[in-house]
């Protein structure tokens, strides 16, 4: 009797063993799903502060980053729109889910177009913290078009990022390349 159950135990470990070896392959052309939650994607370790900031995600489209996402989007056409996501809050920009009450924003998804508008409420007193981050992701931003003479036109629109907050509300504007506006006049006139 002992034996069938150290028997049976083993096969059990070896099967469990198996559909977990099975669940961390995959073939490099699958991807995954797009209707698959932030939630689902983050790790153990940041489940915590990724489902704050999904939770935030909720309060979105306020009527006040509304029209200041719209007026900036409305000068910095960005062509072929990908929509930030709070991943790319957490990662990407390297916000802490706690210093971020709501966001909306877009970026380029054309290759060698940086063009980027966001709009951030920041939690109390952490509109500067927000600011110095995303000016760190700007330098990285810099640092990478850098590594490719085609991205030119993105590096430079970088470079001249205009990054700015009043109150609790923070921006970060990249130019697309085809951006003809003053960006600088459209953020001080959407912070107004």
């Amino acid at each position: 009797m002992i034996n069938r159950t150290k028997i049976a135990s083993f096969v059990a470990v070896a099967a469990l063993s198996a559909a977990v070896l099975t669940g961390c392959g995959g073939s490099s052309s699958s991807a995954a799903p797009s209707s698959v939650s932030t939630a689902e994607v983050t790790s153990p370790a940041s489940s915590a502060a990724a489902s704050s900031v999904v939770d935030n995600a909720a309060e979105n489209g306020t009527s006040a980053l509304d029209g200041i996402y719209d007026a900036l989007l409305e000068q910095d056409p960005i062509s072929n729109q990908f929509e930030i996501a709070a991943m790319n809050i957490e990662y990407d920009f390297n916000l802490p889910a706690e210093n971020v009450v709501s966001y909306k924003g877009v970026k380029s998804n054309d290759n060698g177009d940086a063009g980027l508008v966001l709009v951030i409420e920041a939690a109390d007193g952490k509109a500067q913290d927000i600011a110095d981050a995303l000016y760190t992701y700007q330098q990285d931003q810099v640092a990478f078009y850098g590594n490719y003479a085609e991205f030119a036109q993105a590096q430079t629109n970088v470079e001249n990022a205009v990054i700015a907050f009043k109150d609790n509300t923070v921006v970060m504007v990249i130019a697309s390349n085809e951006c003809t506006a003053d960006l600088d006049s459209a953020v001080d006139n959407a912070l107004a």
